[in-house]
């Protein structure tokens, strides 16, 4: 595995690394944002591979294939193989195919390029059921997990740390989301699959922070008492942090958390006003939110509150109402996107309604603005997202919680960074 964005490789660096390993095959993740650079990689290795007589066949995978299927093959005559969904299986597959000569059509889960142009799509493959079937991820074939992976400063507690994925799916309906790409079922690794994969990360890697990033991680309260109960009789020395909804914590499962390691719970807020709530049919209310907030108060838990500005129907007066809930609340961190309607989700069709949309402009990592409701400008979204930045992280018990982390100097490089971002970020015109 080549993780270009890991070891900072140019587009020049990773194309020679590729040639040099001279592969039959090549695949690529695909995020959005990504496109343009894996495009002129492709390219250039099919230029390449062509100048020396030989074939090169390009896969890509990952969640802009699969939100794109057909049209990032038409876009992009580099790209040979589109691998939808879970690749596990598929990817094995479209290996074996390859190698014997079978036919790509029998491969369930794929979009294709027929010798002729055709663009062929095969029948969808079933989400795996039994998460627990795959073999724990062999972290082996990354660089080095301890000198080139760490989370960002807001989520990260000591050093070394890596992230981990423990289910898949959600049943959620919020508008910005597309929960049919993993599925509206969520399944999950039972609390020993997840408790064997820290332990290899922790012993062969020297792990002793985890990030756990599903979104979903909290829901299935019985495996996270489960998860919390074997960290308690083993008694690692590990610290951890997760994701969850709101609706879906108590004040039980945060005391087990707490007790197990737990440090941090990210929670998906998005905004202190309920009419921006119900416009992005996130389905829960402001008053669950407060209680779900001094829950983690009472239990000693910090809270990155994860927030979004410029939904349907933002105005003036429901980003004030966010930030005086920002103001009286328990939140420790603070991350703030730009409302950004994503392909094949509810938002997609529903923006016209809202406001304006120019999906060639802004990021859909939700960095920079794109979509801009009819009640605001863009340089006065710009302006709000700046000033709730600086109205969190610029109060004095925020900033000594950050000196604090600075003691451990493994911790203070990331940190510093992340503080440089943020003061060139809040602070340009």
């Amino acid at each position: 595995i080549l993780d270009a964005q890991a070891l900072k490789l140019t587009v020049d660096e990773t194309t020679r690394r590729i040639v040099e390993l001279q592969p039959d095959v090549v695949g690529f993740t695909l995020y959005t944002t990504f496109i343009p650079v894996v495009s002129h990689i492709s390219a250039q290795l099919k230029e390449i591979y062509s100048g020396n007589g030989k074939e090169l066949v390009v896969i890509v995978g990952g969640s802009h294939a699969t939100l794109t299927r057909e049209k990032v093959l038409e876009e992009h005559r580099c790209f040979d193989i589109a691998c939808i969904g879970e690749g596990e299986e598929t990817f094995a597959e479209i290996l074996d195919a390859l190698k014997t000569g079978n036919h790509l059509k029998d491969v369930r889960g794929i979009v294709f390029r027929e010798k002729d142009g055709r663009i062929i799509s095969t029948d969808r493959r079933p989400f795996i059921s039994d998460l627990d079937s795959l073999p724990i991820p062999d972290w082996s074939l990354l660089p080095e997990l301890k000198k080139y992976y760490r989370p960002a400063g807001d989520s990260l507690k000591r050093a070394p740390s890596a992230g981990i994925v423990t289910s898949r799916g959600c049943n959620g309906k919020c508008y910005f989301c597309n929960p049919w790409q993993l599925g509206n079922k969520i399944r999950c690794n039972s609390a020993g699959y997840v408790y064997r994969m820290i332990v290899d990360l922790m012993q062969n890697h020297g792990i002793r922070d985890i990030y756990i990033q599903d979104d979903t991680f909290v829901m299935n309260k019985d495996n996270v008492m489960g998860f919390c109960k074997i960290l308690r009789d083993r008694k690692l020395d590990l610290t951890w942090s997760c994701h969850g909804r709101v609706d879906h914590i108590d004040k039980e499962l945060l005391q087990a958390m707490k007790k197990a390691g737990c440090w941090q719970i990210s929670l998906g807020i998005e905004s202190g006003s309920q009419k921006i709530l119900d416009n992005i049919n996130k389905g829960t209310t402001v008053e669950q939110n407060l209680r779900a907030l001094k829950l983690c108060e009472e239990v000693g838990l910090d809270v990155k509150g994860l927030f979004m500005i410029g939904c349907f129907g933002e105005n003036h007066e429901t980003i004030k109402e966010t930030i005086d809930f920002i103001k009286k609340v328990h939140i420790t961190d603070f991350h703030m996107n730009f409302f950004t309607p994503l392909p094949l989700t509810s938002a997609i069709k529903l923006w016209p309604k809202y406001g304006h949309f120019d999906s060639s402009k802004g990021s859909f990592m939700g960095s920079t603005p794109s979509f801009i409701p009819f009640d605001l400008t863009e340089e006065e979204l710009i302006y709000y997202h700046k000033y709730v930045y600086m109205l969190f992280y610029l109060r004095l018990n925020i900033i000594f919680r950050y000196a604090l982390k600075l003691l451990d100097l493994r911790n203070s490089k990331k940190i510093l960074v992340s503080t440089i971002s943020f003061l060139r970020y809040v602070f340009k015109k």
